[in-house]
């Protein structure tokens, strides 16, 4: 049996990526063998190789964009890793009711550096670096290849503001919150931000949600009001709400401790 048989034959049971070292084994086949074969079958899209040694079968109905979906590619990937993982940020909110703001990346975050970059034809997945992900919210969403790691709502709002340009800067971030605030429990965020201590994504989280309008205002000023009350003996410091901007002469918020140095406009 050939490589491209021996694709067919492991996809009929159900697997949708191998190794080159399973694949040896399977065909008692050399690695040059494996290796020529599996060069040609990518060539015409039939697979991708998403990390070294591992290829991932690209089914007829998905070769027009180069590769399975990124949430179904992930799951893969990221056992093969061992690496852990989460979905977050614009890709994440998607998963709560925020899906205006489409981001044209997956976007995740893992504590594994992935240097090369994981791009097959229009499938692009971005990956951000966190040391820990220790004790982390997540959500396992069902996905064809498994179960996929999405950050809780709560976390997800805090990296929002953690890395506001992978977000498409603060009124990108506010319209997304605008969304996901009904998906956001006020005492999971405050549960978090005991284990995060991201003070300032909380005190910049707590600004722009006073300024912007929301379907559910009781929910919003819930969530506010639970905000003010962990951070009033927290924080000692003002902090710029857009860290890249310029902020003398910028007026500054007690409440939150913000030096307002840009203005918050919704897109919705």
């Amino acid at each position: 049996m050939g490589v491209s048989g021996y694709i067919k034959k492991i996809r009929q049971k159900g697997q949708r990526s191998f190794t080159l070292k399973q694949a040896m084994l399977d065909l008692s086949l050399s690695a040059n063998a494996v290796s020529a074969a599996i060069h040609r079958l990518r060539s015409h899209g039939d697979l991708i190789s998403p990390a070294k040694g591992l290829y991932v079968i690209v089914p007829p109905e998905h070769q027009p964009q180069g590769s399975i979906p990124a949430e179904d590619l992930l799951p893969i990937l990221m056992e093969y890793l061992k690496a852990d993982y989460y979905v977050s940020l614009l890709s994440g909110a998607q998963y709560f009711g925020a899906s205006h703001q489409k981001p044209g990346r997956f976007q995740v975050i893992s504590n594994k550096r992935i240097k090369h970059p994981l791009e097959f034809g229009q499938i692009k997945i971005e990956l951000l670096y966190k040391k820990s992900l220790n004790k982390l919210p997540t959500k396992d969403i069902t996905v064809s290849t498994g179960y996929l790691k999405v950050g809780t709502p709560e976390l997800i709002a805090l990296d929002l503001l953690k890395y506001p340009v992978k977000s498409g800067g603060l009124n990108h971030i506010a319209t997304v919150l605008s969304e996901l605030i009904e998906a956001i429990d006020e005492n999971k965020l405050i549960s978090l931000a005991n284990i995060v201590g991201e003070k300032a994504c909380l005190q910049r989280l707590g600004y722009i949600l006073e300024q912007i309008d929301f379907m559910d205002e009781e929910k919003a000023k819930c969530i506010i009001d639970k905000l003010e009350k962990y951070l009033v003996d927290k924080i000692k410091i003002f902090v710029p709400l857009a860290p890249e901007l310029p902020n003398i002469g910028c007026p500054r918020v007690k409440k939150w401790m913000i030096i307002a140095n840009t203005d918050i406009e919704s897109d919705l």
